[in-house]
């Protein structure tokens, strides 16, 4: 203990983000799915929100809980938890948005590239000529299409989601932890360092080794951030990604 004062005594702390920002060791495994897509939702909240004054909403969920929006999931209530898992909207099996919408959720400037391509790989414009051809004819001609264009999109394989949440909990946590010490110019053996020595100093019982960001190497925590990157593009064109099991 006196070792574990005097190695915290020597850690600068200071740049750390607030601990609900990176520290997910209270979520439940109930709860799991929904508050990691709740945290990734926070996470585009703030890219998209440079781009117009309207506030991001989710699309998930019922108006009580969007009102809770976007406080992190951490300092929820276990009432207020409760009540955002409860009013989760599964990923619906198609979105369709005007085109004119769909571009002011669009990350333009400042966007991850990845989060873009995946925009401009994964979304289509679809243009029914109602007028023209009728409902029925723009039906058949959508359903053919959706047929052959879905063999590009195998299923996700539900045994693999079924154990995603925790560990794209743990890349977020990094991917935060990641752009605050590049900020205070802090090197990754430096961070990696402080985060163990302040898991030391905060223990905790749950999920502590699934969820919390510690990593051997450099290597394994830029890894970690790019997979948060990665799962961020992906849940970004496809929300089903995080919440297989809840559709």
């Amino acid at each position: 203990m006196k070792l574990l004062k005097l190695k915290a005594q020597a850690m600068d702390f200071k740049w750390l983000p607030p601990a609900e920002e990176w520290d997910f060791r209270l979520v439940t495994e109930a709860e799991c799915r929904v508050a990691c897509h709740w945290e990734y939702e926070r996470q585009d909240s703030r890219s998209t929100s440079k781009l117009g004054d309207q506030k991001y909403i989710p699309a998930n969920y019922h108006q009580t809980a969007r009102e809770l929006f976007p406080q992190a999931w951490a300092t929820l209530t276990r009432e207020q938890r409760v009540k955002v898992v409860e009013s989760f909207l599964p990923s619906p099996v198609i979105q369709v948005r005007k085109l004119r919408e769909y571009l002011k959720r669009m990350p333009v400037n400042g966007a991850n590239p990845e989060i873009f391509q995946a925009f401009l790989h994964q979304a289509y414009v679809v243009v029914p000529n109602f007028r023209g051809h009728g409902v029925e004819a723009v039906i058949k001609e959508f359903s053919k299409w959706a047929r052959q264009e879905a063999k590009q999109h195998p299923p996700t394989r539900r045994a693999q989601a079924a154990e995603l949440p925790f560990d794209t909990l743990k890349w977020l946590a990094v991917l935060r932890l990641d752009q605050a010490r590049r900020k205070a110019g802090v090197t990754i053996e430096r961070a990696r360092e402080t985060v163990s020595t302040y898991r030391q100093m905060h223990p905790q019982t749950i999920n502590d080794g699934d969820v919390f960001p510690v990593y051997a190497s450099d290597g394994a925590w830029s890894k970690a951030r790019k997979d948060a990157t990665k799962c961020q593009a992906q849940a970004k064109s496809n929300p089903a990604y995080l919440l297989a099991e809840l559709a």
